[in-house]
């Protein structure tokens, strides 16, 4: 009979030793002490979206010291400054996406050019550069190559790549970067209810969502109109909605069912774009918004709720984020004189969509 072997410790490794006079190794400093909580002052990114012919380039034009990145070729009636991607006629239209980037790349190459605003006409048209460039890059011969909805994913990549480039000329050289965009109507599929049309960005949805997500930023820009039938033939049932407009040119800056729409600034959901200096208005109301104090904003809450109540009635509403309130409500809010608390007020009612008599009657219920 024999005996199952004894086992045998595994042997241990030694402790590396540190060579003669090697210094301990230290601890990574932690950078901790350096948070601090305060506003930040820096350029912004823009999107300024709308239907043809409303003004986008001429909004533009009217930034900050800007330089357009014509890649639609829409900017020849606008005076503003152009950068110059080839020699000779038509040499301000980019025609590839490698002369694009190679205009950023000549930008933060080139620090002290003086320029505040880089304008970037248009998305769409950059979008569709972005699907040639990686179409050839990779061997595909148009995006649907990819296979189902992949070439939609390698071109937000490519955005994202692009905007890490952008946030150079941002941070660096304290340049505002404005994209400019079409804007068409679509039909939205809506979860909760019957479909309906509203305002889009042109573009793979992907693509527009990434470009939203990234802006502090998004205008809807149109014409104030709408459409109604005349007094009398409101009893009609027949008779077509005929429709009216103003002639004022709107920025709206808070979503509604009709079109997308934000700003991370405490400034008005609506702002009128002024005819000789468009830009104006909202650079005014910025200028209030960067140093907001108790009193702006509660004068800004107060104007939302008017803006959403259309009354100075007590009525409820929920806000944009699902919380019931009313004007009682916030004044007491109001009365705590909490600027923090305030800011987060005013940004639930900036995404909140006004009342209609229908919907303020079922609120009331």
């Amino acid at each position: 009979m024999t005996t199952a072997p004894t086992p045998r410790p595994a042997p241990t490794q030694a402790p590396a030793q540190r060579p003669a006079g090697a210094r301990p190794p230290q601890k990574k400093a932690s950078r901790l002490g350096m948070a601090k909580r305060e506003r930040l002052q820096v350029p912004l990114f823009y999107l300024w979206y709308g239907p043809e012919g409303i003004g986008k380039t001429s909004l533009l034009a009217d930034m900050p010291d800007p330089i357009v990145a014509d890649i639609e070729g829409g900017s020849a009636k606008v005076e503003i400054a152009r950068y110059q991607f080839r020699d000779g006629d038509g040499g301000h239209v980019a025609y590839s996406y490698d002369e694009f980037t190679g205009a950023i790349e000549d930008l933060i190459s080139n620090p002290g050019h003086g320029f505040r605003t880089l304008g970037i006409d248009t998305a769409d048209a950059l979008e569709a550069l972005i699907h040639t460039h990686i179409c050839k890059r990779d061997g595909e011969d148009n995006v649907e190559g990819y296979g189902y909805g992949k070439g939609y994913k390698v071109a937000v990549a490519e955005l994202r790549v692009l905007i890490s480039r952008l946030n150079v000329l941002r941070y660096r050289d304290g340049m505002n970067i404005a994209f400019l965009a079409h804007a068409k109507s679509k039909t939205f599929k809506n979860p909760e209810g019957p479909d309906y049309d509203r305002w889009n960005i042109v573009g793979d949805d992907l693509f527009t969502a990434e470009l939203r997500a990234r802006c502090d930023v998004v205008g809807f820009l149109h014409y104030e109109g709408g459409g109604a039938k005349l007094a009398e033939e409101s009893k009609n049932k027949n008779a077509r909605a005929r429709g009216w407009d103003t002639g004022r040119r709107l920025i709206e800056l808070g979503r509604t069912a009709a079109w997308d729409a934000k700003t991370r600034l405490s400034v008005p959901a609506q702002i009128e774009l002024a005819l000789e200096h468009p830009f104006a208005p909202f650079a005014d109301a910025k200028v209030v918004s960067d140093v907001p104090t108790v009193e702006t904003l509660s004068a800004d809450i107060l104007a939302e709720v008017d803006r959403i109540t259309a009354t100075g009635d007590d009525v409820e509403f929920i806000t944009g984020g699902g919380k019931r309130t009313s004007r009682s409500d916030i004044a007491k809010v109001i009365a705590t004189r909490d600027a923090n608390v305030l800011q987060r007020v005013l940004s639930g009612l900036k995404a909140t969509e006004p009342l209609t008599a229908a919907t303020a009657a079922q609120d009331q219920e």
